[in-house]
C-alpha cells in the first residue's frame, strides 16, 4: 500500500484536557467526498481576533449543510506541537479578520467535533468538546492544513458557491489538483491612508469576491450546464436547425432520441439526489434505457429509410455540400463547447463525460460519425453515378447507430457489474456450498438518538470474536482511520478507538482479552502498535508501541510475546501484557537491507518473516532470543504474510505490489523490478532450503491459505492458484476477471475442506471447490462499486466462521469494504458483507 499519507484523528488540544492532536493531512483529498462525509457545513463571520491570548471568535451566520448544535465557535488558538513547529498560529491569525469568512466543515465523533475550517485559500483543523454543564461547546486550533490547498485554493465565495452547487447536484465539485504546491492563501492586508486613524482592510474577502467579475470562473463548472445541451443548440443556430430538419427528412428519428435522451439527463442530473436507492435508479441503469431509446430509434430510422427509398430513390443520393455542411457545423460546435466545458473545469476532460453533458458529448461523436460518413460518400461519389437506386445506410442511422455504441461503451466500462470467471481443471462437477443469503451491513454510530452512518471504508481483515466483530477503517473525506467493534447482525458500533490514527489496513489480532493493531499505510511514518481492551475499547497498554516507520502487518502473539512487522524498523518482540518491554527486534532499514510490511508466522520457537525491499529475503528466528536461524533469497519482493504448513513455511512473492505489477521505489535508488512476475515458494523450516517454487505470471501479495493438501495463492493476474503442498505442481486456477487485491480463505468441516472463497478487486466473490476450482456460487458485494482506479479496490479478505448443523454445515462469510450510492458516488459508507451458505438442509 503506497498510495496514502498520513491521517486525520479526533483528539483534544484544549489547555483544560489532556488528549493527542491530529496529524497534518496529505492525502490527496477530493472536495466530492469532503462534502457527503462531514455532517456539519456551514459559514462563520469572524466575530473578533486576540492575538494577544491568542484567541479567535467565529458565529454560526449561514448553515449549508445540517444543523449544528452551536452558534459560537470560542477558539484557543495556541496550536498543536505541529502548529508550533511550524508557526501556525501566526500564520493562520494572520488571515482572519472580521473582515473576511470562514467555511467550516464539521463531523461528530466519540462525544468531539472535527472540523476542517477555509479562508480565502487557507486551512486549518480545529476540534471541539461539549461541555456537558453549559451545553457549550470548546473549541482548539490544532495547526494549519497547508496540503488541503490541493483539494481547493479559490476564495470563500467560489467555496460557498461550489458547496451550494454540489449539495444541490448542480455541478460536481472540482477534483483535487495534486500538482499544487502545499501551502497558505494571501493574508489579509492593511493599507492606512495618511492621516487616518484606521486602516481600511483589502482582501479577497466573501462581498469583493462577489464584486470581482469574473471571481468564479475556475472554481466551478458554468452554468450553461443548467440549459438542455440540445436545447441550447437550437437556441442558438435555428437557421442550422431548421435546415436539418426541413432539408434532410429522414433525420427525424435521430432529432427524436437527441432531444429526448438530453432531456432525460438534464431531468435526471437535476432530481438524482431525490430518487430511491437502488440500481433501479443508478445511473448505470439510466444508460441502460438512454441506450435503449437509442436502439429503438435506430429501429425506427432504418425502418423509416427503406420505406423512403422504394417511394422515392433519390432519397439514397450522394449528400450534398448543405447537409455535410449542416453537419459539420453542429459537430464543431459540439467540439467547441467540450473544449469550453473542459477550460471552465480547469481542463478536466472528464467533465464532458458527466451527467448531463455525457450525452450532448454523445451526440456531438455522432454526429461526427455522421459527418465522416457523409463526407465519405461523397468523396466516393463517382461509385454511385451511373445508377438511379443506391445501396446505402442512412447518415441518421450511422449516428443512431453511434449514440447506442457509446452507451454501450459506457455500460461496459462503468463500474463492476457480472465479472467472467473461468477455471483450469478437469470436468468435475462443482459441488459444494449452496449460497442462501448475500446482504450489506452498513456501519453507524448512534449521536443523540440519531443513526450516523460512518463515511470510511474497511480496509482490514474482518475479525470474530464472539458475538462481535472487529475491524481496521480508512476515513473517506478528511482522512484517517479507526478501530471498530461492530454488531454484526445491525452494523452498529459498539465502540471506536480512534487515537491518532492513521488509516488501518492492519487486521486486529485478539489474544487474552486484548485487540492488538497497528496503523499507517506505506507511506506512512511514526506509526504505533496499540495494545487495547478487547470489551470497551480503551487503552491496555500504559503506552503504545511507538516506530519510526509503518505498522500495517497484522502481529502474532505466542508464548506471551507480541511480533510485529515494522517496515524500516524490521520486526519488534514485546512483551503482549504490558507493552513496554521491547523484548529484541530484527532490525531493518537500508543500511540492514531489510524491510518488512507482512504478518510473521510463528511456529514452535521460530518466527518467520520475508522482506519486500531492499533485499528479497526469508528470514527465521528464535522466538526467544531474536537470534537469526537461516536466510534464504526469493528472487522477488516479499509482501504477502507466509503460512507455515506441516515442514514447510510458503511465500507468496512478486514485482509490484498490491496495486501495481511493478514499482519503482526511491528508496532503493535504482529500479529493481523489470517484467511482471510472481511465484509461490516453500522452505524448509528448520534449515530455509527451497523445497520447490511455482513461477506465476504476476505477484502474489497477499497472504496465503492452506489445508491438508493444498497451498492456495491469489494473484495479481485475477486468478486464485491451488499448488500441490508436496510437489508444487498446479492442481487448479481459477480466474475471477480482474486483479485480486486481498487473500483467499478456505473452510473446512470435519477436518475436510469444502470450499475456497476469494473475493477480486472489483467486488466478485466467488465459492470455489478445493478439489477441482470450479466455481459453485459467486455474488456481486452487494451495494459495492469499484472506483476504476488501479490502487483502489476490494483489500479486505473474506473471513468464515463454520458451523455444524443436524444434516451438514454453515458458513458465514464477511467480507469488509464500503457500499457506494449509485445516485451520489461520492457518498461511502463503512460496510460488512455477509454471505450464509450452507451444504445439507433443504
Amino acid at each position: 500500500m503506497r498510495h496514502l499519507s498520513r491521517a486525520l484523528v479526533p483528539a483534544l488540544g484544549l489547555l483544560l484536557t489532556a488528549a493527542p492532536a491530529l496529524a497534518v493531512i496529505k492525502k490527496l483529498t477530493h472536495l466530492d467526498e469532503v462534502l457527503e462525509s462531514q455532517k456539519f457545513i456551514f459559514v462563520a463571520a469572524v466575530e473578533k481576533v486576540d492575538p494577544e491570548k491568542p484567541s479567535v471568535v467565529l458565529t454560526v451566520e449561514k448553515k449549508l449543510k445540517g444543523e449544528p448544535p452551536f452558534e459560537r465557535l470560542p477558539v484557543n488558538m495556541t496550536g498543536d506541537d505541529d502548529a508550533r513547529k511550524a508557526g501556525d498560529t501566526k500564520t493562520i491569525l494572520d488571515r482572519l479578520d472580521p473582515s473576511r469568512k470562514v467555511v467550516v466543515f464539521a463531523v461528530k465523533q466519540n462525544g468531539l467535533y472535527e472540523a476542517m475550517a477555509f479562508v480565502e485559500g487557507s486551512w486549518f483543523s480545529l476540534q471541539g468538546t461539549p461541555d456537558p454543564e453549559t451545553k457549550t461547546v470548546r473549541w482548539a486550533f490544532l495547526h494549519g492544513e497547508p496540503f488541503l490547498r490541493r483539494t481547493y485554493k479559490g476564495t470563500t465565495a467560489e467555496m460557498v458557491k461550489v458547496i451550494e452547487d454540489g449539495l444541490a447536484k448542480k455541478a460536481k465539485p472540482p477534483m483535487a489538483d495534486e500538482n499544487e504546491k502545499p501551502g497558505f492563501g494571501p493574508p489579509v492586508t492593511k493599507k492606512c491612508g495618511t492621516g487616518d486613524s484606521e486602516c481600511g482592510v483589502e482582501d479577497g474577502g466573501l462581498d469583493s469576491a462577489f464584486r470581482a467579475p469574473h471571481s468564479a470562473l475556475f472554481g466551478v463548472i458554468p452554468s450553461v450546464v443548467l440549459l438542455g445541451p440540445l436545447a441550447l443548440v437550437a437556441a442558438l443556430f435555428p437557421g442550422v436547425f431548421a435546415r436539418m430538419a426541413i432539408g434532410m427528412k429522414r433525420w427525424r428519428a435521430f432529432l427524436v432520441v437527441a432531444s429526448i435522451n438530453s432531456t432525460l439527463a438534464l431531468v435526471y442530473w437535476l432530481v438524482q439526489e431525490h430518487l430511491p436507492a437502488g440500481r433501479a435508479f443508478g445511473i448505470k441503469a439510466f444508460t441502460l434505457y438512454l441506450t435503449t431509446i437509442s436502439a429503438v430509434g435506430l429501429l425506427w430510422a432504418g425502418r423509416r429509410y427503406r420505406r423512403m427509398a422504394a417511394e422515392d430513390a433519390a432519397l439514397t443520393n450522394v449528400p450534398g455540400r448543405t447537409e455535410i455542411g449542416s453537419l459539420a457545423g453542429l459537430t464543431a460546435f459540439a467540439a467547441l463547447l467540450a473544449v469550453g466545458v473542459a477550460w471552465f473545469a480547469n481542463w478536466q476532460w472528464e467533465t464532458n463525460l458527466e451527467l448531463p453533458l455525457r450525452e450532448f458529448t454523445f451526440i456531438g461523436v455522432a454526429l461526427l460519425a455522421a459527418t465522416v460518413y457523409a463526407g465519405y460518400r461523397y468523396v466516393t461519389r463517382g461509385v454511385d453515378a451511373a445508377v438511379d437506386r443506391r445501396l446505402s445506410l442512412s447518415g441518421e442511422s450511422v449516428g443512431l447507430a453511434t449514440l447506442v455504441l457509446c452507451g454501450f461503451t459506457t455500460l461496459v466500462a462503468g463500474g463492476s457489474g457480472a465479472v467472467a470467471v473461468s477455471t483450469e481443471s478437469g470436468d468435475a462437477e462443482a459441488i459444494g456450498p449452496r449460497l442462501v443469503s448475500a446482504r450489506a451491513i452498513e456501519l453507524y454510530e448512534v449521536d443523540d438518538g440519531s443513526k450516523d452512518p460512518l463515511p470510511a471504508e474497511v480496509l482490514s481483515g474482518v475479525v470474530v470474536s464472539g458475538d462481535r466483530l472487529f475491524m481496521g477503517l480508512r476515513n473517506t473525506g478528511f482522512p484517517g482511520g479507526r478501530l471498530v467493534c461492530v454488531n454484526p447482525e445491525t452494523g452498529e458500533v459498539a465502540w471506536s478507538f480512534r487515537e491518532k490514527l492513521k488509516p488501518v489496513f492492519c487486521t486486529p489480532t485478539i489474544a487474552d482479552g486484548k485487540l492488538y493493531c497497528g496503523e499507517g499505510l506505506h507511506e506512512d511514518r511514526e506509526c504505533r502498535l496499540f495494545g487495547i481492551s478487547a470489551a470497551d475499547g480503551k487503552p491496555a497498554w500504559a503506552e503504545p508501541v511507538k516506530t519510526g516507520s509503518h505498522t500495517e502487518g497484522t502481529p502474532a502473539v505466542a508464548g506471551g510475546k507480541l511480533f510485529f512487522p515494522a517496515g524500516d524498523d524490521g520486526l519488534i518482540a514485546v512483551d503482549a501484557k504490558t507493552g513496554t518491554q521491547r523484548l529484541w527486534q530484527l532490525k531493518g532499514g537500508k543500511d540492514a537491507g531489510i524491510h518488512i510490511d507482512a504478518a510473521p508466522a510463528v511456529s514452535g520457537n521460530r518466527v518467520f518473516v520475508g522482506s519486500g525491499l531492499y533485499s528479497f529475503v526469508a528470514v527465521a528466528l528464535d522466538t526467544e532470543t531474536g537470534k537469526e536461524l537461516w536466510r534464504t533469497d526469493l528472487k522477488l519482493r516479499s509482501f504477502a504474510a507466509p503460512v507455515v504448513l506441516g515442514k514447510a513455511v510458503h511465500y507468496g512473492v512478486g514485482t509490484g505490489n498490491m496495486a501495481h505489477d511493478t514499482e519503482h521505489y526511491p528508496e532503493e535508488g535504482e529500479k529493481k523490478d523489470g517484467v511482471p512476475a510472481g511465484a509461490v515458494v516453500a522452505l524448509d523450516t528448520e534449515t530455509g532450503k527451497e523445497l520447490w517454487r511455482l513461477e506465476l505470471p504476476k505477484a502474489v501479495h497477499v497472504a496465503l491459505a492452506g489445508d491438508a493438501f493444498s497451498v492456495y495463492a491469489a494473484s495479481r493476474d485475477g486468478s486464485v492458484y491451488a499448488i500441490d503442498r508436496k510437489t508444487g505442481k498446479l492442481r487448479w486456477k481459477t480466474g475471477l476477471g480482474s486483479a485480486i487485491m486481498a487473500p483467499p480463505a478456505v473452510a473446512a468441516s470435519g477436518g475436510v475442506p469444502v470450499a475456497v472463497y476469494a473475493v477480486g478487486r472489483e467486488g466478485l466473490l466467488a465459492c470455489l471447490n478445493p478439489h477441482t476450482g470450479k466455481v459453485v456460487w459467486q455474488k456481486q458485494l452487494p451495494g459495492y462499486t469499484w472506483s476504476g482506479k488501479d490502487e483502489d479496490g476490494v483489500l479486505s479478505g473474506p473471513t468464515v466462521v463454520t458451523t455444524p448443523t443436524a444434516t451438514g454445515s454453515k458458513r458465514t462469510v464477511y467480507v469488509g469494504g464500503m457500499t457506494v450510492d449509485p445516485n451520489n458516488p461520492a457518498k461511502k459508507t463503512a460496510a460488512v458483507f455477509r454471505f450464509d451458505d450452507e451444504i445439507g438442509g433443504e
